[in-house]
């Protein structure tokens, strides 16, 4: 019988939602220390996340990732968690 493995863009767009979640979190909770009032939150309202690079930026930030990676600067897991937020980031026209 086949094994249940997934496929690497669903990976990649599993990572992607958890690291934008995992941004999402700290964003509210810095929030929540300026606005110590307000409890409610308006899950509507569009998350800014600052400058967007453009895709051109982006592809040399992936590039250099892979470097570091390749030259052993860093472990698998935090390579894959930049490169997920990294390619979050690009835009299709």
């Amino acid at each position: 019988m086949a094994t249940g493995r997934s496929s690497f863009a669903k990976r990649q767009r599993d990572m992607a939602k958890k690291a934008k979640a995992q941004a999402k979190r700290a964003r509210r909770l810095e929030r929540g220390d300026e606005e110590s009032g307000d409890d409610e939150v308006d899950e509507e309202t569009p998350v800014d996340t600052g400058p967007q690079l453009s895709n051109n930026e982006v592809m040399e930030r992936v590039a250099d990732l892979h470097r570091r990676y390749d030259d052993g600067q860093m472990d698998l897991d935090t390579f894959d968690e930049e490169k997920a937020l990294l390619m979050a980031q690009i835009s299709v026209d």
